[in-house]
């Protein structure tokens, strides 16, 4: 594999890698030359309150499975979660159900998401990049703890980058038709994020994400997330990630944080 550096112009942006998600994950186009798969695994943290008088909890346990070939990326994650609350809060939307029920703690598989990007470059270093995303969020959780909506969600985006010497800067836009459950109804939303990530030097990378998305529900609040982040490269196959992220609306968590690890084959 061929050592990763934004100079040469060879980082992409998969943004909002899980429907909105707060991770932005820059990844090698020397990666995918030849085929190059990839397993990652690690977990996060993101309490809040989503204007409730309680605090819910979501720890999730991703499994992610991505295979890259030529200009292609697919991707699979299937999020194992353990979340604690009233039931009123479904991860990655926010409030859907008003009223309160008793505290409790649940733990099982969350909803599967599938995801297909074709990556566009132009210029001769490969400076400017465009990908194209198409997601499905597979309404496979359990609604009846609140893991889900139990319906599926379909997504499109753009994602681009521009590099700077060590600086690159990075967009997304994308837009999201929800599902609606019995008796909720769901909008269809406009989402994006901007950021931009320095290479520190040949094995760490810092970088930090802003995402926004309008409000999914009567219930539920526009997003407005900060994500701040470090990947370091361990070797040519291994990798590691960091991060800390701030919410400033209801729609969001208060405040989260953890870390990834990811093996490429």
């Amino acid at each position: 594999m061929k050592k990763c550096s934004i100079k040469n112009g060879v980082f992409i942006a998969l943004l909002a890698s899980t429907f909105g998600g707060t991770a932005t994950i820059a990844t090698s186009k020397a990666w995918a030359d030849d085929g190059q798969f990839s397993l990652s695994s690690g977990f996060g943290s993101s309490p809040g309150h989503y204007a409730t008088a309680n605090t819910t909890g979501l720890l999730s346990i991703p499994t992610i499975e991505k295979y890259e070939t030529g200009p292609w990326v697919f991707k699979l994650t299937v999020p194992d979660l353990s979340i604690s609350g009233t039931g009123s809060v479904v991860p990655e939307i926010g409030r859907i159900r008003t009223g309160s029920a008793a505290n409790s703690t649940q733990s099982d598989l969350g909803d599967t998401v599938a995801a297909a990007t074709y990556n566009i470059y132009s210029g001769s270093a490969s400076t400017f990049g465009i990908g194209l995303t198409g997601k499905v969020k597979l309404g496979m959780a359990d609604k009846i703890k609140g893991f889900g909506t139990g319906q599926n969600d379909y997504a499109a985006q753009a994602d681009a980058y521009q590099s700077f010497d060590k600086f690159t800067a990075l967009g997304s836009l994308g837009y999201k038709v929800l599902g609606s459950p019995a008796g909720i109804s769901m909008d269809s939303v406009l989402y994006g994020s901007f950021g931009g990530i320095y290479q520190l030097n040949d094995q760490m990378s810092g970088g930090v994400d802003i995402s926004l998305a309008q409000s999914p529900s009567a219930t539920a609040a526009e997003q407005r997330q900060l994500t701040a982040y470090v990947t370091h490269m361990i070797n040519k196959s291994l990798k590691a990630r960091g991060y800390v992220l701030k919410g400033f609306t209801n729609g969001n968590p208060d405040s989260g944080l953890g870390a990834q690890v990811y093996y490429g084959f």
